[in-house]
């Protein structure tokens, strides 16, 4: 997700709609008069430089304004938490755009815990099962992975690729290790599969090896595929899940 790019689909444009019905135009019909904007519809408008007056607004910049305040509580509702504005993607059947807000919880990383909200028959979805289930999961895995990787320096990330019914469905597990040891991490790999490799959310296993001291120090969850180039992997491993399913390689290697 990237917030820059997601705020940038905020619509400015003003539509002109000038229809008179019974001395109001088109636009008070469809929102029943006057709308007063409160406190965090205002600061949502001045983040993208549009006015907070709602006469000053375009039909579309005020059909948005509404839709974020409605998802925005329906969130809130929903976890009784408070919830941060960090995007909004207008409607557009002609490019096939479904409407979305992107909104993250109060105290959350926008960077890395952000999620969409999107508008259903029934009312509203949200992603923010994919929030709530990452720090779990990396925790259920760090667990089950710690005793292998005992006495090596390393990193190990996890990255949620389908959840439903808040339960992860799918993931991709990546170890980060300062060992060139061809045998040792060998014998690692194997012990790593054979302790995740049958659980049928654990997709892709990857272990990157390097030979450069201290270079998984500095890795965290934002900025861990950052902090290398691909010439300072000298051994890589992956493990694959349809390979795993159907009797194929445990793990295949790659020496760079």
């Amino acid at each position: 997700m990237r917030n820059d790019e997601k705020k940038n689909n905020f619509l400015t444009s003003v539509i002109a709609v000038s229809t008179v019905l019974g001395g109001c135009t088109l636009i008070d019909k469809v929102f029943g008069g006057k709308v007063e904007l409160n406190e965090r519809q205002c600061e949502i408008l001045w983040s993208m430089d549009l006015p907070a007056d709602w006469d000053e607004l375009g039909y579309k910049q005020r059909e948005s304004i509404v839709a974020i305040e409605e998802m925005l509580e329906y969130l809130e509702a929903k976890y009784n938490k408070t919830f941060i504005y960090a995007g909004y993607r207008y409607p557009d059947a002609l490019f096939n755009d479904e409407e979305a807000l992107l909104a993250y919880a109060e105290g959350d990383d926008p960077e890395t815990q952000c999620f969409t909200v999107t508008r259903t028959e029934d009312g509203f979805e949200d992603g923010y099962d994919w929030v709530l289930l990452a720090p779990k999961y990396q925790k259920e895995m760090d667990e089950k992975l710690a005793p292998i990787l005992e006495g090596q320096t390393y990193k190990m990330f996890t990255t949620l690729t389908g959840v439903k019914d808040g339960n992860v469905t799918a993931a991709d597990i990546s170890i980060y290790i300062e060992s060139v040891d061809v045998e040792e991490c060998n014998s690692l790999m194997d012990s790593i599969v054979d302790a995740i490799g049958k659980e049928k959310n654990v997709w892709e296993i990857s272990m990157y090896c390097f030979d450069k001291e201290g270079i998984t120090s500095d890795m965290n969850q934002k900025n861990y595929e950052d902090c290398f180039d691909i010439d300072d992997v000298k051994l890589l491993y992956g493990s694959y899940y349809t390979d795993r399913k159907n009797g194929g390689p445990k793990w295949e290697q790659e020496i760079n």
